[in-house]
């Protein structure tokens, strides 16, 4: 059963559970999760925690799910307005903001790609031109839990987090999500490229791929092999393919990356190549 999460601590988080409940026939389960109701749509159930959701390792000991979507705020320095996707995980020692040092959450390559089609597609039904749509490389908590999990995010300001009309997008593309489980794509592991992902959103919106975790460039100087197959491992899926953002990539670290990828047996494919290709 797919689970869409959202939190007490997200102002963009409880708008978007707004327009949920508003745009959906939710109903109560008589249940409760935290003290808040625990609300069902078809085989969805949509709950709400008490803990900012970077931090809700804690979900899959109380809750089980083949799927959670977290409804979220995105925040950033320059404030652009965004609507966003990407999984969880922490690639070096540091885990500033949730998670552990060296762990990844199980990433849902399907869920990435439907999320992220239903919020361009929301983004020109509802003329919302200002806002970039586009994927994240994979960052920040929760990470212990084995149960795949997808951030589906509101940003980047106070401004956007109370706007009814962007929480409405990402609202219908929580919903694709959590309906993601049985569609079929190609799945590859992404690797290269800047923190905001334009290479591998192409590659999700305009091709036949579905991208689980991607790692970025600025991390490669602090991975070892064990975070390269980590990422092929949590990713949730039959991984045949390993995507590069050739021109995002330095050549050591291609040097270094290479190897490991035809050791496990991937396919690979530059983004640069594939962008496109239905």
């Amino acid at each position: 059963m797919p689970v869409i999460v959202t939190s007490e601590k997200d102002m963009a988080s409880l708008n978007i559970k707004n327009r949920l409940l508003e745009l959906y026939d939710f109903t109560e389960t008589g249940d409760f999760f935290e003290n808040s109701p625990i609300y069902k749509f078809a085989d969805i159930l949509l709950i709400t925690t008490v803990k900012d959701l970077i931090y809700a390792d804690h979900l899959e000991e109380n809750i089980k799910a083949d799927l959670f979507v977290f409804a979220s705020r995105h925040k950033s320095v320059s404030g652009t307005p965004a609507l966003l996707v990407h999984s969880p995980g922490n690639w070096t020692d540091e885990a500033l903001y949730g998670g552990n040092p060296r762990e990844l959450s199980v990433a849902p390559p399907q869920a990435i790609k439907e999320a992220l089609i239903e919020l361009a597609n929301q983004k020109e039904k509802l003329d919302l031109n200002k806002y970039d749509v586009t994927l994240e490389v994979t960052h920040h908590g929760p990470t212990s839990m084995n149960t795949p999990l997808v951030f589906v995010e509101l940003g980047s300001s106070e401004r956007e987090w109370k706007d009814p009309v962007a929480a409405e997008a990402v609202a219908h593309a929580c919903i694709k999500a959590a309906k993601s489980l049985d569609k079929m794509y190609k799945i590859g592991v992404g690797f290269g490229g800047p923190h905001y992902a334009p290479q591998f959103t192409k590659v999700v919106l305009f091709s036949e791929f579905a991208v689980g975790h991607i790692i970025p460039n600025h991390v490669f100087d602090k991975i070892d092999r064990d975070m390269v197959v980590k990422a092929v491992e949590r990713t949730s899926g039959e991984v045949e393919y390993a995507l590069l953002d050739w021109k995002g990539l330095k050549k050591n670290h291609k040097d270094f990356l290479i190897p490991i990828l035809e050791e496990l047996g991937l396919k690979i494919e530059r983004t640069q190549r594939i962008k496109g290709r239905k």
